[in-house]
């Protein structure tokens, strides 16, 4: 099974304003429930049920916390100061039964059943205020949507069931079996390529375009190793100057007052009603924060370094408390939490070309590996890299990627798909084992019970 029972009527939402430019159509909010089979029925409750779609990525179980913590918990960089779930996934001691995990699952799939919603129904909406061209647009996004939350699925979990209609009970679930990785991936692109001859080009940080399309097809690319593909995406956004750029000093794209650096290409916004559940938890109490996880002392130490991390400094934040000085990740750091969660980043685009060139060849010189890598280091005050082999190059960008996306959703991702998981997370965590099978997430034994046609991953009970 796929959704909580809070799932059923998911897509109603009536909110108290109309869309009135991109901010208000993500921060208005909801003030009563109406059932799934009137949701869609004009533009008005077009716009409403899209901005569901938006909200739901953002939730605390998914890009809101729990599914970015996924992505660093096991990075072997992170100590857990509590009991319970984050202790297992910090010592890579992946359960069944582990509720972070099955949380994070169930909020994916309540994010696809509202785009599927949304999918579905807007082309059948009569309303002469609901242009083909919104209709297109609001699909679009849908499309945009349903394909990151499959991708997020894949990777963390293998080939999963592809669910590409709504449900509005816990009875009318398909009954199907899991899709292979493959399989699922096809999922994405097709979407992708649906959501890109759908959405309109053109700058929007927090809203899905052509342009967010092309950098998560360049992610989707990477992770299925189609080398060529993936320096043709990422390099889409990098040729966009006027509106994409590496920001200087490092701490410029999340330290700041307003939301929508040059460097976001896709975040997701929160407010002071609606804030971000992350940043409680990386925060120490001094900055009112719970403080339930923090940097382990050999990560701080690193990014202490100039020499290492250079201007990645400003990720981490320290408080002293008699005569103790106590470090915590500051990349979600604002009070009220309004910090965006951050989704694609040009810097990102950066390193998968960088990474997709070594593959192809391009090691050295002009428009090679060694050039896009070496943009990211000169960013964070750091002197050009001395790789030059495949080898040294791929270690080399693996490490940026380490200190670049310290507190986003791809550590533990990047050594999973490149099967280094073993290798460094060993040596960095005496307590944990990392085996074969753990590169992929446990399908959740709750989801099992419930639904008879959802096979475990292979080395779980």
């Amino acid at each position: 099974m796929k959704y909580s029972k809070n799932t059923i009527n998911a897509l109603g939402i009536v909110l108290i304003a109309l869309l009135s430019g991109c901010e208000k159509f993500l921060t208005t909010e909801p003030v009563n429930d109406v059932s799934d089979e009137r949701t869609i029925y004009d533009k008005v409750s077009a716009e409403t049920a899209l901005r569901g779609v938006y909200r739901q990525l953002g939730a605390s179980n998914y890009y809101g916390e729990t599914y970015v913590t996924l992505g660093y918990f096991p990075s072997g960089d992170i100590k857990n100061l509590t009991t319970g779930g984050g202790a297992n996934l910090v010592n890579i001691n992946f359960r069944t039964d582990e509720v972070l995990f099955n949380s994070a699952w169930s909020a994916i799939y309540e994010t696809i059943n509202r785009a599927n919603h949304v999918i579905a129904k807007v082309p059948q909406v009569q309303d002469p205020a609901l242009t083909p061209a919104l209709k297109d647009q609001y699909v679009g996004e849908a499309k945009f949507i349903r394909a990151l939350a499959y991708f997020d699925l894949a990777r963390a979990w293998g080939g999963v069931q592809l669910i590409l209609e709504p449900t509005i009970s816990l009875t009318d679930r398909p009954e199907i079996k899991r899709s292979s990785l493959a399989d699922t991936y096809q999922q994405v692109l097709n979407d992708l390529e649906d959501a890109e001859t759908l959405l309109p080009d053109g700058l929007n940080r927090i809203r899905a375009t052509k342009r967010t399309v092309w950098a998560l097809r360049a992610r989707l690319h990477l992770y299925r190793e189609e080398w060529a593909l993936a320096e043709e995406y990422a390099g889409k956004l990098i040729a966009l100057t006027s509106d994409y750029q590496l920001v200087k000093p490092y701490s410029a794209w999340f330290a700041n007052d307003v939301t929508g650096s040059e460097e976001s290409i896709f975040e997701l916004q929160f407010s002071s009603i609606n804030p971000s559940a992350i940043r409680a938890q990386m925060q120490h109490p001094t900055n009112g924060g719970t403080y339930r996880y923090a940097p382990t002392d050999q990560f701080v130490q690193l990014l202490l370094d100039p020499n290492i991390a250079g201007g990645r400094r400003a990720l981490i934040g320290s408080v002293t408390q008699g005569g103790v000085t106590i470090w915590f990740g500051n990349l979600y750091y604002r009070l009220p939490a309004t910090d965006p969660a951050y989704i694609l980043r040009i810097a990102e685009m950066y390193l998968i070309r960088a990474e997709a060139r070594v593959h192809l060849g391009e090691l050295v010189g002009e428009s090679s590996a060694l050039e896009d890598l070496n943009q990211v280091r000169y960013r964070a005050d750091l002197p050009p890299s001395a790789a030059a082999t495949q080898d040294e190059l791929l270690l080399a960008i693996e490490n940026e990627r380490r200190f670049e996306f310290a507190f986003e959703a791809h550590r533990w991702f990047d050594l999973a798909r490149t099967k280094r998981a073993k290798e460094v997370l060993e040596a960095l965590n005496p307590n944990a084992s990392v085996e074969p099978y753990e590169l992929l997430f446990p399908i959740p034994v709750t989801q099992r019970q419930l639904d008879p046609f959802l096979d475990p991953n292979p080395g779980y009970n």
